[in-house]
């Protein structure tokens, strides 16, 4: 019999929490071949010391039913372990599992746990921060920070704090090592992407993929701001990658410098570092089920 937990975030983005607590009761258990547990998180941490515990006592997989921040927490505790990684995406943008394909409803999710089909996949660290989708600098990194500090979230919480702050943003001067060939660029923002997108479709990196071994170094350099109609779209199409103020580098290794401490994000979360970042991938670090 299957040990799984399931670590349920009442506080991310979206959805019925009850409603999945119910369904997992009434449709996992033994006589569906599986021992559970069910673990509300209390606060910021409390994912990734569960999962930590949970790993230890040899579970076969812990089930993430959250956002893309609380997935982070409980991957941190699962990687290098044994322990696979379910997702039921109930966040505000869903990159990870949107990268992977998993279903959006959350009966069909939680069908494809059943399944039990596990895949390794790539971690990523940056000053040895473990993130697994992506993470960045420059204009969408204040925008995380904005957004994670305000009281109201969702898609058009982040559109208007965008429109707000894009005339007035002034990009960066980066020195950027990448596998030991250094550049110097003005740019609008930076991705390192283990996965494709930011969340909610918008696709950052459109041919990364998080088993290769790589990371997508996106520089995003500066641009006219009237050209921002035409830019925009391509997130959504999967042709950022195309345009003439974007360059893409796919690596194992990078060093950013740039002129002072300030914000990065990671896989949806905000936080301060320094002014020399360090990133790395650590290939097919963690299982997740798929």
């Amino acid at each position: 019999m299957r040990k799984i937990a399931f670590i349920l975030n009442p506080l991310s983005g979206r959805g019925n929490k009850e409603a999945v607590e119910q369904y997992i009761s009434h449709h996992f258990g033994w006589p569906a071949g599986f021992d559970t547990r069910q673990y509300i998180t209390r606060c910021a941490g409390d994912g990734y010391e569960q999962a930590r515990q949970f790993a230890a006592q040899e579970f076969d997989a812990v089930v993430v039913v959250g956002g893309d921040g609380t997935i982070n927490e409980v991957a941190r505790g699962l990687v290098h372990s044994h322990t696979a990684m379910g997702i039921v995406p109930m966040g505000s943008g869903n990159g990870l599992a949107r990268h992977l394909h998993l279903p959006m409803d959350f009966k069909k999710a939680l069908e494809k746990i059943t399944q039990f089909q596990m895949h390794a996949i790539d971690a990523a660290q940056i000053n040895r921060r473990l993130f697994f989708c992506t993470a960045g600098v420059g204009f969408d990194a204040l925008i995380g920070h904005l957004f994670n500090s305000g009281g109201k979230r969702g898609m058009s919480t982040y559109i208007s704090l965008s429109t707000r702050e894009f005339l007035q943003y002034k990009p960066q001067e980066y020195t950027v090592t990448i596998d030991g060939q250094t550049h110097t660029h003005k740019a609008f923002l930076i991705t390192f992407a283990n996965a494709s997108q930011w969340g909610n479709n918008a696709y950052i990196a459109p041919l990364a993929h998080c088993n290769d071994g790589q990371l997508d170094v996106v520089i995003w350099k500066d641009f006219p701001r009237v050209a921002a109609p035409f830019m925009l779209p391509r997130l959504f199409t999967k042709t950022i990658h195309k345009s003439s103020f974007v360059e893409i580098y796919q690596c194992k290794h990078i060093v950013v410098e740039r002129p002072q401490d300030d914000y990065v994000h990671l896989d949806g979360e905000s936080l301060q570092m320094g002014k020399i970042l360090d990133i790395q991938v650590l290939p097919s670090a963690l299982k997740v089920l798929v």
